[in-house]
């Protein structure tokens, strides 16, 4: 059965695992928020799981929430768990993999690594990692987020033409996106959360990507 964590209960210690539920300072939904309780409750009682951590915009101090982004490391047995709700984007990952993975510049995890927020962590797993990888992760690679960026372009123009206009306009988003995280690794800056990548445009004098970010982002948000 899985145990509910209650408000009261969103910070506390067992045995050898530390939890906290206060790193999320907006939550996509309620039933994002629920389902993130219930999976660090499993958590704490499944001792394959090592971490859980979340990361996205949702752990940052912005005024709009895109996703809960969040990452679960496991030692050999992968936990199974309901299928997260819209708004949640989870990765698994095993422990033996996720050195390998760092070392290879993979985006969700190094982004977890440098801003993410520990949910879950047991015996520390995640604090240490962080401690040994934090000063030397790779940017992000600016030629893969061109290639994602055309591949949302043409997406949208896709979904344009079929007149789902809600659809195109979330891929004419993720194409700014990867634009901005392309242009900022260039001037070998690490990118922030979605809602901040304007703001750090404007500090590289990419003057008309932010400005076409922001229009796009109060469009979506309006």
């Amino acid at each position: 059965m899985t145990q509910r964590l209650t408000p009261e209960r969103s910070v506390h210690r067992q045995e050898d695992s530390i939890v906290t539920l206060e790193a999320v300072r907006s939550w996509p939904s309620s039933g994002a928020r629920q389902w993130t309780i219930d999976a660090v409750a499993v958590a704490i009682h499944h001792s394959a799981i090592r971490a859980i951590v979340a990361s996205g915009s949702c752990v940052r101090d912005v005024a709009n929430c895109d996703d809960l982004d969040l990452v679960l490391v496991y030692r050999k047995c992968r936990p199974t768990l309901p299928r997260p709700p819209i708004g949640v984007d989870l990765q698994q990952h095993e422990v033996a993999e996720v050195p390998q993975k760092l070392e290879g510049g993979h985006d969700f995890l190094s982004w977890a690594v440098r801003f993410g927020r520990p949910l879950f962590e047991r015996d520390r797993w995640w604090s240490r990692l962080r401690a040994d990888w934090n000063d030397r992760l790779s940017l992000p690679s600016a030629a893969e987020a061109r290639k994602r960026a055309r591949r949302a372009q043409q997406l949208h123009q896709e979904m344009q033409a079929l007149g789902d206009h809600d659809a195109a306009m979330e891929n004419y988003v993720s194409m700014l996106t990867h634009l901005a995280r392309a242009a900022l690794s260039d001037a070998g800056i690490v990118p922030w959360s979605r809602p901040e990548l304007a703001h750090q445009l404007r500090g590289i004098g990419e003057q008309l990507l932010a400005d076409r970010l922001d229009d796009a982002l109060a469009r979506r948000y309006g």
